[in-house]
């Protein structure tokens, strides 16, 4: 009897099971539109007439009762589209749809309040509903990365998402987003890591992202169209931030020096932006993993990092060594630039540890004895730090944008002579100048309703403020007289400098290629190698196919391959990268050759000499075919960079600082934006220091087939294919001379490299 009653009791509890595991019918009606929207349904495994996905255990499918509270279908090759009704799985907590091949509309997820993780990453969703994430008040794992979502237009996370406030983790890399980030997801509490690499988002980061939030990693790396901009001062407050990726941006302004309260921070990238200034001392100290500051337009002496990996190549620090100062002058002069904002036209001159060949100063025995910046939109206050430059004679500042007091220890400057304030907004009170100085300061309202002190009346050059004249004028650059004659205006100056900085490139290398290529020519014991070329060939700008042909000749036979590219180019995060034959083909397809490029196709001359290796070769091995690419990769290792030298050039101690500061300069001009490249004149201030150190010595003549160098280039290689009786017709100037224009008159008969300054 009692084994009967127990019989029937686990019948009883068996039909009771069944009855409540019974799927819910209306579960049941969107897994089965969930089926029918996929190409390849097979994969699932479902059973063609099954009716209780609950009950009977469907794969990939988890129920609580009768309820459907997961599907989990991740890299299974799916093909279709989802059903639209999604959201009415209402007991819904986990979806899983990652890495298949969904296509369509994302339906809304409106309204699913149970909802902890949704992962819809690596799929080909095109749109996504305003009302996709309204509701979802459990939300904690979002990610949509790798969809092309609103490709024509992009998109931006809907203010519905701000409801999820317990959201941790938000990824949504390569998803097209644009415009500026969203205010709210800074006052989102417990985000923990937000992904947002590869987008297309501009604009500044909002002041929410703030302390208080629980950021540990922040990836905001890598946008397109520019990308975002503003300073990075709001980061720094973000105290549990452990990995901050701001690489591929724009971000401009200084590295504050409360980067160091960020004492959790192990990964800084800030690769590829327009930051300027000096690298702080609480950066330098502080612990990292790994720090890149490459491409950037850091200056000032580089610190000894305490980071375990770091690297800074192409900034504009005055030395190439870590720990290594700046000359006194030149520290003050970065000062003075650093109260006025750091004017972009001066931060891409003011580079190296030689003032005397920077923009706007002249110098007297080595020393600064001039400054004169006129007309040249320049704003904020000025430094204490110039009262340092006790060679001083003038300072000419009229019509700028000035503003503030004069700094009162100026007065110290004993040999100034001319101090030219005029037309800027100036602050009393006006510190007392010795009489010998003629002060100028009309044009600034609010000094003494824009007075004029002239202690020299006989210099007076006349009115508006224009600065006395000084026929003692000297030549820019060190040895010249004192004093300087440059006004505020000059109508022709921009003409002079357009003509100056082609005539100072060809003067480069003329006086620097030549010489050095004859004594790596003497070092191979008169074995010569004939050099590669690269010819870059812009299509027709109206023809479809955008493409440009390239020629790359043989080094032995002559012989020259010639593919097709497009004229795209690929985008990465730091310098040349692994694809460096695509900003070789940055080449406008409208036909015309900027000097951006033409700075490129120099930086990659450059590491021609340096290395005596073709610009591309495919004999060589596959990591080095493109010498571009590897040479950036060896260029910040001085190990590497040694063995990568031409073996025809002895590289001693004394000359391998040389070659640092060439490798350096030929990686800034190959950097892979195009404003991140130097001017030509930028290149001719850094290489004519280098002039002396590479000509062939007095003595040495007759082993240089005693060549003149005060010739002009033309006959120097003339006499040079004279003395060898080689066929060097290649590099014949005489057949390419109808293309140089003719000397300007008053032009010399030389050019110096003292010129081109």
């Amino acid at each position: 009897m009692r084994k009967h009653h127990k019989k029937l009791v686990l019948a009883l509890f068996s039909l009771v099971t069944v009855v409540f595991s019974a799927t819910d019918p209306n579960d049941f009606a969107i897994l089965q539109a969930f089926r029918g929207g996929l190409e390849n349904p097979e994969l699932l495994e479902w059973p063609a007439n099954g009716d209780d996905p609950c009950g009977q255990s469907w794969k990939h499918v988890f129920c609580s009762g009768s309820r459907v509270t997961q599907i989990q279908v991740q890299n299974m090759s799916l093909k279709g589209v989802l059903p639209q009704k999604l959201n009415q799985l209402t007991k819904l907590q986990r979806l899983g749809l990652q890495k298949n091949q969904f296509t369509g509309a994302l339906p809304s997820l409106s309204g699913l309040s149970e909802l902890q993780s949704v992962y819809l990453d690596a799929n080909q969703f095109d749109s996504i509903p305003s009302d996709c994430f309204d509701g979802l008040a459990s939300l904690q794992f979002l990610a949509l990365d790798k969809n092309n979502f609103n490709a024509s237009t992009g998109w931006s996370f809907p203010e519905g998402l701000q409801g999820s406030a317990q959201l941790t983790n938000l990824s949504c890399m390569f998803c097209n987003l644009a415009g500026p980030l969203p205010y709210f997801l800074g006052n989102l509490s417990s985000l923990q890591n937000l992904k947002l690499s590869g987008n297309n988002l501009s604009g500044e980061i909002p002041a929410s992202f703030k302390r208080g939030m629980s950021l540990q990693n922040l990836w905001l790396n890598d946008q397109n169209g520019g990308g975002l901009s503003g300073t990075i001062d709001v980061v720094t407050t973000m105290d549990s931030i452990n990995v901050l990726w701001l690489h591929g941006n724009q971000f401009t302004g200084t590295i504050p020096e409360s980067i160091g309260n960020l004492t959790v921070l192990q990964d800084l990238n800030l690769n590829g932006n327009q930051l300027v200034g000096f690298v702080p001392d609480s950066l330098a100290e502080m612990p990292l993993e790994h720090l890149d500051l490459n491409n950037n337009q850091l200056m000032g002496p580089i610190p000894n990092f305490k980071a375990t990996e770091v690297s800074y190549a192409s900034n504009a620090f005055c030395q190439s060594t870590p720990g290594v100062p700046c000359a006194p002058e030149v520290m003050a002069l970065l000062e003075f630039l650093g109260s006025l904002n750091y004017p972009s036209r001066l931060v891409s001159s003011w580079t190296g540890n030689n003032p005397c060949s920077w923009l706007g100063l002249a110098c007297y025995n080595g020393r600064v004895n001039s400054i004169a910046l006129p007309g040249n939109n320049l704003s904020g206050t000025l430094s204490p730090s110039i009262a340092k430059l006790g060679s001083l004679t003038q300072i000419k500042l009229g019509s700028n944008n000035l503003s503030g007091q004069v700094p009162e220890n100026w007065t110290s400057l004993t040999s100034l002579k001319t101090l030219d304030l005029s037309t800027n907004d100036i602050s009393p009170p006006l510190p007392k100048f010795a009489d010998t100085v003629n002060v100028v300061t009309v044009g600034n309202p609010l000094l003494a309703g824009g007075s004029h002190s002239n202690p020299n009346p006989s210099t007076e050059s006349g009115s508006s403020g224009s600065p006395p004249s000084n026929p003692s004028a000297p030549v820019k650059g060190t040895g010249s007289s004192p004093g300087d004659s440059s006004e505020p205006t000059k109508p022709k100056r921009s003409s002079l400098v357009g003509i100056i900085a082609p005539v100072a490139s060809v003067a480069v290398i003329a006086i620097l290629a030549i010489p050095l290529s004859i004594y790596c020519y003497k070092k191979r014991k008169y074995t010569f190698q004939a050099a590669s070329s690269l010819v870059i060939h812009p299509r027709d700008p109206f023809d479809s196919d955008s493409a440009v042909k390239i020629v790359v000749a043989s080094n032995t036979t002559g012989s020259a391959s010639t593919t097709a590219r497009s004229g795209s180019a690929s985008r990465y995060s730091s310098g040349v990268g692994d694809e460096s034959d695509s900003h070789m083909l940055t080449v406008s397809v409208t036909g015309k050759i900027t000097t951006k490029v033409d700075v490129f196709s120099f930086g990659v001359v450059l590491m021609e000499l340096l290395t005596g290796l073709m610009a591309l070769d495919e004999d060589r091995p596959e990591e080095s075919q493109y010498l571009a690419a590897w040479f950036w990769r060896v260029k910040s290792d001085q190990q590497k960079l040694r063995a990568a030298i031409d073996p025809a050039i002895d590289v001693k101690d004394e000359i391998f600082e040389s070659i640092s500061t060439i490798a350096e300069l030929a990686g800034h001009c190959t950097t892979r934006e195009p404003n991140h490249r130097p001017d030509m004149g930028h290149v001719v201030n850094v290489l004519a220091p280098l002039v002396e150190q590479w000509k062939p010595l007095d003595d040495d003549t007759e082993d240089y087939g005693g060549i003149d160098y005060s010739l002009p280039l033309n006959q120097m290689v003339k006499g040079w294919q004279e003395a060898e009786g080689k066929d060097l017709s290649y590099v014949d100037l005489e057949d390419s001379k109808s293309s140089i224009p003719a000397r300007p008159a008053g032009f010399a008969e030389s050019f110096t490299s003292a010129d081109g300054r």
